[in-house]
């Protein structure tokens, strides 16, 4: 395996953190579990806000943990398939659970074939967006750009020894006015 290649470990740390993620945005949806319109529409919301992010982030992650190959938009797109694929085990777990202590098993299992349908679909959207991004960085708008803030007024411009041009004399900065004056001369330079 070469140093450009991920690890298996490495994509499974980052599925788990866009898994969580999704799973957080996507728990409110299995209120509507009975009513199937209501439940593929707080799907699809939960995929859009939740899945979506979720593989995008887990996109994010891995391309941070080590080099990608050349083709950034289908590493993406593995590493969201990878969060998926990670999303369906432990929903899984989590419906078979509820169907052991719930009393209508296949209503849940119904709901938990739709959320992964969804899942797949919106996981690796998110992960495509993010190699997408990868291979296309966007700079930082400037209104968002705080570091270009100054606490003060600025500093004077570095220079050797500014004279004044009649005089000869040293040449004072003012900053108020950000101009130079000549003590001497009394005037601005």
């Amino acid at each position: 395996m070469s140093l450009r290649e991920g690890y298996l470990h490495d994509y499974l740390a980052a599925s788990l953190i866009g898994v969580s993620f999704g799973m957080i945005i996507a728990a409110p949806a299995g209120v509507a579990l009975g009513d199937w319109g209501k439940y593929i529409g707080a799907i699809v919301v939960a995929g859009i806000f939740g899945f979506v992010p979720g593989g995008f982030l887990s996109s994010y992650i891995n391309f941070r943990f080590h080099r990608m190959g050349d083709n950034l938009e289908m590493s993406g797109l593995s590493a969201g398939f990878f969060a998926a694929f990670v999303y369906t085990i432990l929903d899984l777990i989590i419906t078979l659970e509820y169907a052991i202590m719930g009393a209508d098993a296949a209503r849940i299992f119904i709901g938990w074939i739709i959320s992964v349908v969804f899942a797949f679909l919106f996981f690796t959207l998110g992960g495509y967006l993010g190699g997408m991004l990868e291979r296309r960085p966007f700079a930082m708008p400037g209104i968002f750009n705080l570091s270009s803030i100054s606490r003060g007024p600025p500093p004077p411009p570095m220079a050797a020894a500014q004279t004044c041009p009649t005089c000869g004399q040293p040449l004072t900065f003012v900053q108020q006015y950000n101009r130079w004056y000549c003590q001497n001369c009394k005037k601005y330079a």
